[in-house]
């Protein structure tokens, strides 16, 4: 949890909601619909989306943008995590059964 008194940190609130709006989307998003749906500027935009785009957090399909590869695989290394920490609690509870 964050201090009160830390400063938020812009961009990153920015990159939240242009990646919270790209996931959201069914079909690949225009700058022009996430900065009408962020209330972001198309240059602010427009920046974010290709830094994104070079840190494959989104990927460029056509005219819009879609989710790239980088939130897959940090999604997976989620999933997995979880699934581990998982086995390992329902191998306690079988112990704990047994016992």
């Amino acid at each position: 949890m964050a201090a009160k008194s830390c400063r938020k940190i812009e961009g990153l609130i920015m990159a939240d909601a242009i990646l919270s709006y790209i996931g959201a989307s069914k079909e690949p998003a225009s700058i022009a619909d996430i900065a009408r749906a962020t209330e972001f500027s198309m240059d602010s935009c427009f920046r974010q989306l290709g830094t994104m785009e070079e840190m494959r957090w989104v990927t460029k399909i056509g005219g819009g943008y879609m989710l790239g590869g980088k939130i897959s695989e940090l999604r997976a290394r989620k999933i997995a995590s979880l699934e581990a920490q998982r086995d390992a609690i329902n191998q306690q509870l079988a112990e704990i059964e047994e016992g």
